[in-house]
């Protein structure tokens, strides 16, 4: 089964799809998936109702069931994570509630602070978790502009935290 990974956002230049997608690529082949190849709505009942499921969001919530492997990291937008991000958890969470169910899951954030999108990354994992996915290793990248340029972690220390995570997360899975 693939690996897949996406950020919580629909920002062409997301930050956090930089880097989930080095994440990503430090672990090994994973599809990347972004958020805007699907035309998904806010989640509503009365569009549920009246329309059912799009077509997008049942691609969207195929591509996450055949995956084992799942790494998101969670954009944040006022300490908590991003609406579009809880609007495509709300609709698969309708079509099944435990999507996430057995999915090995690795959590990042990031953000232009100190804190890296922390808020955003405890709020994203307890969702997770409740949907059934199982966190391994988190991972939480401070101050984004300082430390990350040309698709890479250009903090040594915190590049070598990265990568450490990843080495125990593959150990876990194994």
């Amino acid at each position: 089964m693939p690996t897949i990974a996406f950020a919580g956002s629909n920002s062409t230049t997301s930050i956090n799809k930089q880097l989930v997608t080095y994440a990503a690529h430090l672990y090994g082949e994973a599809i990347i998936l972004d958020l805007n190849d699907y035309s998904i709505p806010t989640f509503s009942i009365d569009i549920e109702k009246k329309e059912g499921f799009s077509e997008d969001v049942k691609r969207f919530y195929q591509t996450i069931q055949a995956a084992s492997i799942v790494f998101i990291s969670f954009s944040e937008h006022n300490a908590y994570f991003t609406a579009v991000f809880k609007s495509y958890m709300d609709w698969c969470s309708r079509i099944e509630y435990q999507f996430f169910k057995d999915k090995k899951i690795f959590a990042l954030s990031t953000s232009p602070g100190g804190y890296g999108g922390r808020n955003a990354l405890e709020a994203g994992v307890k969702l997770v978790t409740k949907f059934g996915g199982i966190v391994l290793d988190e991972f939480a990248l401070p101050k984004f502009n300082e430390n990350f340029a040309d698709g890479k972690i250009m903090n040594p220390t915190l590049d070598l935290a990265l990568k450490e995570k990843i080495e125990s997360f593959k150990n876990k899975i194994q």
